[in-house]
């Protein structure tokens, strides 16, 4: 099995100089949108890489304690957290465990663009909604698995001049390279059905509030949803 881990310690340098340098933060009005009010809130930043949207959300006004499996990203988000500090906790930890946060202890959790990179699923979804309070949110951004599954490409449509994108091998779940994937990134990605993912979400205890597929700039982002939002509450049974 792929130490994916090993991976991005690998490409962080690369991974840094390329998404938020500067420490700026994260821009994404869709996000922001589905976090909402964020002040007095205790939030995680779950597989928070070298801290781009958990910076985002101290300056919304939370409490941020953030975790990755990646210490050479980790070693980034530290740094710029000394330069700039926003009070943001980093802590070293799988994803899939999250046994470095404690049991229904943060108001909310975000996992930004990195669910469909985490092999495991389920547990991932499970150990947010223990470390959440009960009524806890959970906001997660992924890419779209109806139009970016494993066999995919753009192809224009030379009749109407718009863009199109070709989808395939939808049904095949599991790990594949992506041949659009950033070159700064390890080229490994687990696709699930968009059934798949809500219903492991509902069967985690997390149930969908609002979901989002925001119209981008380019032509076939206008065409096609690329990106997935969902929001979602902790409700207990």
């Amino acid at each position: 099995m792929t130490d994916v881990t090993s991976l991005y310690d690998e490409t962080a340098d690369a991974y840094h100089a390329t998404i938020d340098p500067d420490g700026a933060g994260l821009t994404d009005p869709t996000f922001d949108d589905l976090v909402g009010e964020l002040h007095g809130q205790r939030v995680a930043a779950i597989a928070c890489g070298q801290g781009r949207d958990a910076r985002h959300l101290a300056d919304l006004g939370a409490s941020v304690v953030a975790v990755d499996a990646s210490e050479g990203l980790l070693t980034h988000a530290r740094r710029l957290e000394q330069e700039q500090p926003r009070g943001i906790e980093y802590l070293h930890g799988d994803a899939q465990r999250l046994d470095v946060l404690d049991d229904g202890s943060y108001d909310g959790a975000v996992c930004y663009m990195a669910l469909m990179d985490i092999p495991e699923l389920e547990p991932t979804l499970r150990s947010v909604a223990r470390v959440l309070k009960p009524g806890g949110w959970f906001v997660a951004a992924i890419v779209h698995p109806c139009t970016k599954p494993p066999a995919h490409g753009e192809l224009i449509d030379h009749t109407a001049g718009t863009a199109r994108r070709v989808t395939g091998r939808y049904f095949e779940e599991g790990p594949y390279d992506s041949a659009t994937r950033w070159a700064i990134l390890p080229n490994v990605s687990y696709h699930r059905t968009l059934s798949t993912y809500v219903n492991t979400l509902v069967a985690s205890g997390l149930v969908v509030e609002r979901m989002a597929e925001p119209i981008g700039e380019s032509p076939v982002w206008r065409e096609a949803a690329q990106l997935l939002y969902v929001r979602c509450r902790r409700i207990d049974s």
